[in-house]
C-alpha cells in the first residue's frame, strides 16, 4: 500500500486572526484496503466507481468561508491514509482531541477504527455505510451518521410504491449475505406501509449452463402476480439485466430502475443545480463533466461539514476552541440540504434526518417522505427506525 501518512491542507487565507479558533477536520481513509475487484460485475465489467469523499469536504469548507470569517474560525483539513504495515492505533494518535473525524473506510477498517476512536472519545462521522446495525445494536456514542440508513432508503421506496398504488411487489435478490440482509430490511419497509409481497426469488451468480437458464429474467419473474419488481443486487451485477425483461410488463425498482438515493445530479429544485455546478467546477485543475455529481458518500461528507458551519451561532467559540460535538448535540443545529427540508440530528441514534430522492439514471421522480405519510413529531421521521423502534437510545 502506498502510505500517504499525513497530508495537511490549510485554508489559512480564510481567517487572519492570530487567536482564531481552529476547526479541525480529519478524513481517515485506507486507499490500499479496497479489493481490486470492487465495483466490477461477476463478468468483470466495471459497474460503478467509488470516489474518495475529499472533494465534497473541501467544497463544504470553501462554501463556508463567510461563516468562518464572521465567527473567527480557521479550518484545517488533514488526511490520514492508513498504512497496513503500521499499527492503526498509533496512526490515529495524530488526530486532535477536538477534531471532526470523517471515516471514509471499507467496512472492516471502519469497524476497527470506529471502536478505537470511540474508546478515545473522538467525534466521528459515518459517510459511507448505511448498515442498520451501526444505528441500532452496535451504535456508538461518538459516532454520527450523515449517510442515510438502509431502512431510510427502503422506507422511501415503500412510501412511493404505496403512493402510486403499486401494492403487490415481487422481490428478486442476490445470493450474498448482504443481499439477503437488505432483502429482509426491504420486506420490513414494505410491510410497514401496507404493501403485499407476491413472492421472493433469488438469482445465482454462476457460469454453469443450468444456472444461466434459471437466471433468465423471464423465468425469475414468471408465474406470479405483481405490480412492480423490486431488485436487491448490492453489486449492481445481475439486476441490470432485469429492466425491460420481466415476464409481465411492470416497472423495476430497488438497486436498478427507480432507486432511493441521498443525492442525484438531476434534482432541479431547492438550489440543487447550483450545488451540483459548484461541485463540478470547484477544483479548477480537475473539473468534472456535467454528467458527474456527488455520490451519496460525497454528499454525506459535504453535509457533515455544513452541519457544523451552518450552526456556528449555537457554539461557544473561544479564542482557541471550537467544539463540533457541542454543535451536533445542540437542539437548534440544522443544515440546508438542498432537498426542500432542512436536516437535523436524531438524538437517539445520531442519524441525520433528511429527505430521500427516488430517481432513475436521468431524473428525480419524487422526494420522500411522500404526501399523507404523517408523523406525530417530525414528518421526515417516517423514514428509518423511529425512536420507539430502536434499541439505540443515546439521548
Amino acid at each position: 500500500m502506498r502510505a500517504r501518512q499525513l497530508v495537511t491542507i490549510l485554508f489559512a487565507g480564510f481567517v487572519s486572526y492570530a487567536s482564531a479558533a481552529t476547526f479541525h477536520v480529519v478524513i481517515v481513509t485506507a486507499s490500499g484496503a479496497e479489493p481490486p475487484t470492487r465495483g466490477q460485475s461477476f463478468a468483470g465489467i466495471q459497474t460503478r466507481v467509488e470516489r474518495p469523499v475529499q472533494r465534497g469536504v473541501e467544497l463544504a469548507l470553501f462554501e463556508s468561508t463567510t461563516s468562518f470569517e464572521a465567527y473567527g474560525v480557521s479550518p484545517e483539513l488533514k488526511i490520514i491514509d492508513l498504512d497496513n504495515k503500521r499499527s492503526v492505533e498509533t496512526q490515529l494518535t495524530q488526530i486532535p482531541e477536538d477534531a471532526l473525524v470523517i471515516l471514509d473506510l471499507p467496512k472492516p477498517e471502519f469497524t476497527e477504527v470506529a471502536a478505537l476512536l470511540n474508546a478515545a472519545d473522538r467525534l466521528m462521522i459515518n459517510v459511507r455505510h448505511p448498515d442498520i446495525d451501526l444505528r441500532d445494536q452496535t451504535c456508538l456514542p461518538s459516532l454520527y451518521h450523515t449517510i442515510p440508513s438502509e431502512r431510510m432508503y427502503f422506507d422511501a421506496l415503500g412510501q412511493f410504491l404505496i403512493y402510486r398504488g403499486w401494492r403487490k411487489v415481487l422481490i428478486v435478490h442476490g445470493p450474498t449475505t448482504r443481499d439477503k440482509e437488505r432483502t429482509t430490511i426491504l420486506e420490513n419497509s414494505l410491510k410497514k406501509f401496507g404493501a403485499e409481497i407476491s413472492d421472493i426469488r433469488q438469482f445465482t451468480l454462476s457460469h454453469h449452463p443450468d444456472d444461466r437458464d434459471k437466471n433468465k429474467p423471464e423465468f425469475l419473474t414468471g408465474g406470479a402476480s405483481y405490480d412492480v419488481v423490486a431488485v436487491i443486487d448490492s453489486e449492481r451485477d445481475f439486476g441490470r439485466h432485469i429492466q425491460y425483461s420481466t415476464r409481465r410488463a411492470r416497472p423495476v425498482v430497488g438497486d436498478v430502475g427507480l432507486s432511493p438515493v441521498g443525492w442525484h445530479r438531476t434534482l432541479e429544485r431547492y438550489g440543487a443545480p447550483q450545488l451540483n455546478e459548484r461541485y463540478q467546477q470547484f477544483d479548477k485543475d480537475n473539473p468534472l463533466p456535467s454528467s458527474e455529481a456527488m455520490s451519496d458518500a460525497e454528499f454525506a461528507a459535504w453535509s457533515a461539514i455544513k452541519l457544523i458551519t451552518n450552526s456556528l451561532s449555537v457554539a461557544d467559540i473561544g479564542p482557541q476552541t471550537l467544539s463540533p460535538r457541542q454543535i451536533l448535540n445542540h437542539p437548534d443545529t440544522q443544515v440546508d440540504l438542498y432537498k426542500g427540508t432542512r436536516g437535523s440530528i436524531r438524538e437517539w441514534n445520531h442519524q441525520l434526518r433528511q429527505p430521500i430522492l427516488l430517481a432513475t439514471g436521468d431524473a428525480v421522480i419524487a422526494v420522500a417522505p411522500m404526501p399523507k405519510f404523517l408523523h406525530p413529531k417530525h414528518f421526515v421521521d417516517t423514514l428509518g427506525l423511529d425512536k420507539p423502534e430502536s434499541p439505540c437510545q443515546l439521548d
